[in-house]
């Protein structure tokens, strides 16, 4: 089944992930965070061996050029978002795109648990990140007296 994000009454996962592009594209990492499975975020962030906040670690592995802060909001409103359901309904994959922030992540998974919609795959960009490479900045010589 598939579903499309544009010209319908919202579905659920729609909307979750609606949301989900919307607060990453605008920097509210921290209102990101509360839309995904808090045990799916610990298992990616500790696969990448990384001490870091779900803020933290959306921050440092979004591109830059994908958050729209205050240039241009609406280019949010228009992301494509397909979903098909498996599992009874429970598992949700949407495929995202037409967005700076929906290109970068492609694709993401939500599941239906205890009434609501939690992301349990946050994106090809976090699947892809190396977190600790952001920490490195370039070594700057400096030129010694003589």
């Amino acid at each position: 089944m598939v579903l499309s994000g544009c010209g319908e009454q919202p579905n659920p996962p729609n909307t979750y992930v609606q949301n989900y592009l919307s607060a990453l594209g605008s920097g509210e990492f921290t209102t990101a965070c509360g839309t995904v499975d808090p045990q799916a975020m610990a298992a990616l962030i500790h696969k990448k061996r990384v001490h870091l906040s779900c803020a933290t670690f959306f921050k440092r592995c979004l591109p830059n050029n994908a958050i729209v802060l205050k240039s241009d909001q609406t280019q949010l409103l228009y992301a494509n978002i397909n979903v098909s359901l498996r599992d009874n309904g429970t598992i949700a994959d949407a495929d995202t795109s037409a967005t700076r922030v929906a290109t970068e992540l492609k694709h993401v998974t939500l599941k239906h648990e205890h009434g609501t919609w939690k992301l349990i795959g946050f994106g090809r960009v976090f699947d892809a990140c190396r977190p600790n490479a952001h920490k490195r900045k370039p070594k700057h010589h400096s030129q010694h007296k003589q």
